[in-house]
């Protein structure tokens, strides 16, 4: 249950960021294509940990007995990114869309 809070409170933490940088470094960007900017940092953020998670336990040395566990350990990793890809749409498109809207009233 802890793992869900943190992933929740992270993908609206990100979203809200990338909302507020877009917000205020594009003002003159229409509102759909800033709040669809802020909804793709969450999942453009877990695909290049995804990334960077694979190339090391691919790359990462050791002996032949350790790095046939590496197959396990890349299916785990698409797990983790289909959960994070799923968080992203169902926590971090909405909460885009609300501030970006809050933003640019604000």
């Amino acid at each position: 249950m802890g793992f869900l809070l943190g992933s929740v409170l992270a993908a609206f933490a990100l979203t809200t960021l990338a909302a507020w940088l877009l917000v205020s470094r594009w003002p003159r960007g229409s509102a759909h294509a800033q709040a669809m900017g802020a909804a793709l940092s969450f999942p453009v953020c877990a695909v290049a940990l995804f990334a960077v998670a694979t190339a090391v336990t691919l790359g990462g040395g050791g002996d032949a007995a350790a790095r046939q566990g590496a197959g396990m350990v890349v299916f785990a990793l698409v797990f983790f990114l289909v959960y994070a890809l799923v968080i992203g749409v169902v926590v971090g498109l909405p909460t885009a869309f609300l501030m970006v809207r809050r933003f640019r009233r604000g």
